[in-house]
């Protein structure tokens, strides 16, 4: 899915403007100290990565250092919470993932609302989950691993970076679509559910596309399919979830920054410039090309807000059809 299709399921910015709530006035002379930034996942993990490239280069822009702070937990509930805590002054800003508007969803209680009290300033990069096994695995295609779990119901362990993950509601709606049971072991972090299939612990996995590229490289394991809309550009010849197991479904991994509510418009917009400028400058493209899984996205807060409200949306009504809402205290 390239940028103007991320941008055109969204609809029109419009919407994204009203997810911006009334506006504090601008600190003067921001920033003049240095920016805290929050990112609700493990070390290593892609929001991870991002934050790392984005605190260097956007703070010798900006002047200031980003301090990039790891608030991993509940599947970033953690880190978001804290994010709203914050005053909307600048100097607290986090990356979040879309587990952002997968979260609401999943649990029956929430410590905020994925719209009201955020502001979207920008997004950073995107791109699919993919279906992955050991190299050692028997099962060369989609369709060979789903025949085996028919074969032997509850008898396949996966694992996820946690309950309400991406790769859990991944894993879940291939489930679902193709009538399978497996067990879920939810771990810390996506990392972990490489390391559990080789240890044997799992079987398969479907974690974001980049937290698999070095074991893939390294011939560690396969990657079987990915839930993209067209076909990795970095994995060519894997077949898309809808190609190895139609009708298939599309699930993209974006990750973005965010400020809490009420931030200044002023200050979104300045955040947003400098970051367009920094992806315009191509300060990421060596670090998506490495990881091989995410593309560049950029979008202004408007746009962004848009996105988020289409995906809080969408799946909102996939996590109802496999039943997974409202499944957490």
């Amino acid at each position: 899915m390239n940028r103007r299709e991320w941008l055109a399921t969204a609809g029109a910015a419009a919407l994204g403007s009203a997810l911006l709530p009334a506006r504090a006035a601008a600190p003067a002379n921001y920033p003049s100290r240095p920016i805290r930034l929050i990112v609700p996942f493990i070390a290593g993990s892609t929001p991870d990565s991002t934050a790392r490239t984005l605190s260097a280069e956007l703070g010798q822009k900006l002047g200031q250092p980003l301090v990039v702070e790891n608030m991993p937990g509940a599947g970033g509930i953690i880190g978001a919470t804290a994010l709203r805590r914050a005053a909307p002054d600048g100097y607290t800003l986090g990356i979040l993932a879309n587990t952002h508007v997968i979260n609401v969803h999943m649990y029956r209680k929430m410590p905020y609302d994925p719209a009201r009290d955020f502001t979207p300033i920008t997004a950073l990069s995107g791109g699919p989950t993919a279906l992955v096994v050991p190299a050692s695995s028997p099962y060369k295609t989609a369709a060979e691993l789903v025949a085996a779990m028919k074969k032997a119901p509850g008898k396949f362990n996966y694992g996820s970076g946690g309950k309400g993950s991406i790769a859990h509601l991944a894993v879940e709606a291939m489930l679902h679509q193709t009538g399978c049971d497996a067990v879920h072991i939810p771990y810390k972090g996506a990392p972990e559910i490489i390391t559990a299939m080789l240890t044997g612990q799992t079987q398969f996995g479907m974690p974001v596309l980049g937290t698999a590229t070095q074991y893939v490289r390294n011939q560690q394991v396969r990657v079987l399919a990915v839930t993209a809309a067209a076909r990795s550009p970095f994995f060519p010849d894997v077949p898309t979830m809808a190609e190895a197991l139609p009708p298939g479904f599309v699930i993209d991994n974006w990750s973005g920054l965010f400020a809490p509510a009420n931030f200044p418009a002023e200050l979104a917009q300045k955040l947003h410039a400098a970051v367009a400028a920094l992806q315009n400058a191509g300060v990421f493209d060596a670090q998506l090309k490495a990881s091989a899984g995410e593309l560049r996205r950029s979008a202004t807060p408007a746009q962004f807000g848009t996105v988020v409200a289409a995906d809080n949306s969408r799946y909102g009504e996939l996590m109802k059809s496999i039943g997974m809402v409202g499944d957490l205290g």
